[in-house]
């Protein structure tokens, strides 16, 4: 059943696939690792459109069709079709904002290990052959882990 989302929804969607995401590094499996990250990195995208949905109210109860602008069209686009943190969190000036006055994660911004955390995901890959290990699954997990403490707030 085809539903709109909300910000409340998509963060309990994020706080659920972070425990499978920890769940497959707990197996110390290797081969758990890409699921786990990519679970990781699913967790940010639902974070970051809860953002949406906060910053952008409308989006949640938009149709396609009735959108007049092309910038309403580009942000229904993101929420809903696409996939890329960078472009999504490019969209998203108030949470860079708030999260990077929450204070510093040792000597980084916040925002900094988002956009660094952004540039490490994509969708793609959950298509890719190449083979993480454990303990980069967990170094991934762990800068999620503190990024959900800021974006989730």
């Amino acid at each position: 059943m085809r539903q709109q989302l909300s910000s409340n929804a998509l963060r309990t969607v994020a706080d659920r696939r972070f425990g499978d995401a920890v769940a497959l590094r707990d197996t110390k499996n290797n081969e758990r690792a890409n699921g786990a990250m990519y679970l990781a990195g699913f967790v940010v995208e639902c974070l970051l459109k809860a953002q949406m949905l906060v910053e952008h109210a409308w989006l949640g109860n938009a149709s396609r069709a009735a959108l007049k602008t092309d910038e309403q069209r580009e942000l229904w686009s993101l929420c809903y079709r696409r996939h890329d943190l960078d472009e999504i969190f490019a969209r998203l000036p108030k949470l860079r904002a708030t999260i990077d006055s929450r204070g510093q994660m040792g000597r980084r911004k916040p925002s900094e290990l988002l956009r660094d955390v952004c540039a490490e995901w994509t969708i793609l890959a959950r298509y890719s052959s190449r083979s993480a290990d454990i303990g980069e699954a967990s170094a991934f997990l762990e800068k999620v882990r503190e990024l959900k403490g800021y974006i989730h707030a």
